[in-house]
């Protein structure tokens, strides 16, 4: 994807090339998230069916952010997790990761996206509801904290 100066380039992976990149979405994620488990990464990875993978570089080819989902039904593509390491924040790469995501989803035949987040997280819920998704349900996780489920229908393609 072209792009002009100082705008991040997006590079997609999908299928076995996601678990290959396993090192690499590690140290994003210890960057990213205050209490990251690599372990969870490790034992959730090989286990995706038909992950797709979009990852934000900046300059020099340094990965400033990501997106991760995969197939969880026919139509459904569930995005399980993503975010942006905190000197790029603020640059609408997120929203741009999450488009990206949607519209890879629609051309693939995916009908809906769906996400889950803790109710705690009010900034992922506000962020999903601007794009379009609605909240379609709540659950609580295996350590007992309340989540919302959020999913968007994708303008599919005939």
């Amino acid at each position: 994807m072209a792009r002009g100066a100082g705008q991040p380039e997006f590079s997609l992976f999908e299928g076995e090339s996601v678990r290959g990149q396993q090192a690499m979405l590690a140290g994003l994620c210890t960057r990213i998230f205050d209490s990251f488990d690599p372990d969870y990464l490790a034992r959730r990875l090989p286990g995706l069916i038909d992950p797709v993978l979009h990852v934000a570089h900046g300059d020099g080819g340094a990965a400033l952010g990501f997106k991760i989902g995969y197939r969880r039904g026919p139509n459904l593509l569930y995005s399980w997790l993503g975010g942006v390491v905190p000197e790029a924040r603020g640059q609408g790469i997120a929203a741009r990761l999450m488009q990206a995501q949607h519209d890879w989803a629609a051309v693939q035949g995916y009908h809906n996206v769906e996400t889950r987040t803790r109710a705690t997280n009010n900034r992922m819920i506000i962020v999903n509801l601007t794009a379009g998704f609605h909240i379609a349900g709540v659950e609580s996780d295996d350590a007992g904290h309340l989540v919302v489920i959020q999913r968007r229908r994708l303008n599919t393609l005939p």
